[in-house]
């Protein structure tokens, strides 16, 4: 598959992701604060990933007119591999904000694997940025954003089986990791 394409599907699938934000928010619960608080740092966490996928799936085409086109993937994982650090951290910081705790035990589980997965991928994102190992692809730069895309899903994913475990009557953290 080009390059070109596979960025096009994968903003097309960020915004269907945004789409099901919308649907969510509409159909969210309406019970105790800590549900309604984890469901509303998810959906907004939905909608932060899957803009932030939209805009590196867009910013090749806005740097193929700025740079040679050895270039673009090179200043493409740059870009990316520094903001990708804000994206997880602001993550973290609201969760903060909101429980105290920056990780918490609902969701420690996934946190820690977000942080690992995190950490392998700017790895591969400042590869590919220096040239390191091997001259800069399309492959290290697409891992770059399809993590936050991954985070979207997941978050759609978690949202989808806690209102599932609210409407059975089950508490947060019995339903979480």
């Amino acid at each position: 598959m080009d390059p070109n394409e596979a960025l096009l599907t994968i903003a097309e699938i960020a915004i269907a992701t945004i789409g099901f934000a919308g649907i969510m928010s509409a159909l969210r619960p309406s019970s105790s604060h800590s549900v309604d608080a984890m469901h509303r740092l998810r959906l907004r966490l939905m909608v932060e990933a899957s803009a932030s996928v939209m805009i590196f799936a867009f910013l090749p085409f806005v740097l193929q007119g700025l740079v040679d086109s050895e270039s673009v993937w090179t200043f493409g994982s740059g870009i990316l591999a520094v903001t990708s650090p804000l994206l997880v951290g602001s993550i973290y910081v609201r969760q903060r904000r909101l429980f105290g705790s920056g990780l918490i035990r609902e969701t420690l589980l996934f946190d820690t694997f977000v942080m690992a997965s995190a950490v392998v991928v700017e790895i591969a994102l400042i590869v590919n940025c220096l040239g390191i190992f091997f001259e800069s692809h399309f492959s290290a730069y697409l891992l770059g954003v399809l993590f936050p895309l991954a985070v979207a899903v997941a978050m759609f994913i978690r949202a989808i089986f806690a209102a599932d475990a609210h409407d059975r009557g089950v508490t947060p953290s019995d339903s979480d990791d």
